[in-house]
């Protein structure tokens, strides 16, 4: 019944649920780009020199991901606050049909979870793409051989991505 009643929630409210939505994949997509580069680069046939100053690279972007999941999850909590107050009407009204703070806990958890599932499955496709053209302008910036590229999917900066995402949103709920 709670996920029934949020996926109408979601329908309702899809011009505000769609910001959130798009801020969360393009977060996501940026967050795999920055883990996947390792991966990406590992391929390049490059002098040692540049293998170093690729090794810096990766050690400064992982910095870097970190940041911006820290970015990413105060947007998170920043919209979430957001959604909550402009429904502020539709939950007094749950509350006088009789629905308990618990329930409307719960509702509100199904939609963020349901938003948070589409927006890391998206964001995930989107950035395996965006990894393979950061992979090229990588190889382009290094004068590198690209006759042996290869189409690849790093799945430790999917797993990353996974984990700190759900992080992310467990604190979201915690909030």
């Amino acid at each position: 019944m709670l996920f029934k009643i949020s996926l109408s929630n979601i329908k309702k409210s899809v011009r505000d649920y769609a910001i959130y939505f798009f801020t969360l994949v393009i977060g996501v997509a940026v967050f795999y780009v920055f883990n996947a580069i390792e991966t990406q680069t590992a391929f390049l046939k490059v002098d040692e020199d540049q293998r170093e100053i690729i090794r810096m690279l990766i050690t400064a972007i992982s910095g870097v991901s970190v940041f911006v999941a820290v970015v990413l999850g105060l947007l998170i909590v920043y919209a979430s606050r957001f959604l909550m107050k402009r429904r502020n009407k539709e939950f007094a009204l749950y509350m006088m049909l009789g629905m308990s703070k618990w329930k409307i806990s719960a509702l509100l958890l199904c939609e963020t979870v349901i938003i948070g599932i589409g927006s890391l499955f998206v964001g995930l496709l989107i950035g395996v793409g965006l990894s393979q053209v950061m992979s090229a302008v990588v190889a382009n910036l290094f004068e590198a051989d690209m006759n042996d590229y290869r189409f690849t999917v790093s799945v430790s900066a999917v797993l990353k991505t996974i984990l700190y995402f759900g992080i992310m949103y467990v604190v979201v709920m915690i909030r």
